[in-house]
């Protein structure tokens, strides 16, 4: 029952960064601006015609998305524990409970995003809404000479990304109760692995859409 509040909690936090955002930060504007460069006039209305129809369709599927990330980070932590202790039978409720807490640090990556170009780079395109990511590494690089298949992995090079992966560390130390270092390397094979694979996975696809 306690999983289920969080992931309602956590679901509710995402749908209001994503509101605000949009509310804020003139999305919609930035949208019909590129709009008018690449399509006539009336392409634009059929445009419009089809997100008002169907704008719902977006923040229905967020719950989803969210349920994926959580399963998919949970099974790779349950992988890791079962190799780690075979004889070790432990509910797949606890992954999903350690992956949850994981996932509230990522609300701060919206949040701070919003700050960041509500208060600070106020002069914004949607292309920069698009690649900008809080206390990444790609911030420091000139992103205009960035092969579009390089953006996604030089993102996760974040601090979020590490206090992700703490959170999931000490989550997995609580649960075993065993040496800090050893969950650290039970989460580094585990869910290392799976992010691996995912970032694999979005540079495959990303280099056969552009």
């Amino acid at each position: 029952m306690k999983i289920i509040k969080n992931y309602i909690v956590l679901t509710i936090f995402h749908f209001l960064i994503i509101l605000l955002t949009k509310h804020f930060l003139n999305i919609k504007e930035l949208v019909y601006g590129l709009y008018k460069e690449q399509f006539t006039s009336y392409q634009i209305v059929k445009i419009v015609e089809f997100e008002n129809k169907w704008f719902w369709l977006s923040y229905a599927i967020i719950p989803l998305i969210v349920l994926i990330r959580i399963t998919l980070v949970s099974l790779c932590l349950s992988i890791g524990v079962f190799f780690y202790d075979m004889d070790r039978k432990t509910p797949f409720n606890q992954f999903l409970r350690i992956a949850l807490i994981g996932e509230f640090v990522l609300i701060f990556v919206g949040l701070i995003k919003l700050l960041y170009f509500l208060f600070i780079k106020t002069d914004y395109t949607l292309q920069d809404l698009q690649q900008y990511y809080p206390l990444s590494y790609i911030n420091f690089l000139e992103i205009e000479k960035i092969q579009p298949w390089l953006v996604y992995p030089l993102q996760t090079i974040n601090l979020f990304e590490l206090a992700y992966f703490l959170v999931l560390v000490f989550g997995i130390n609580k649960l075993l109760k065993n040496k800090f270092w050893k969950s650290f390397e039970i989460t580094a094979v585990s869910y290392g692995t799976g992010l691996v694979i995912w970032i694999g996975l979005v540079m495959f696809l990303t280099l056969n859409i552009s």
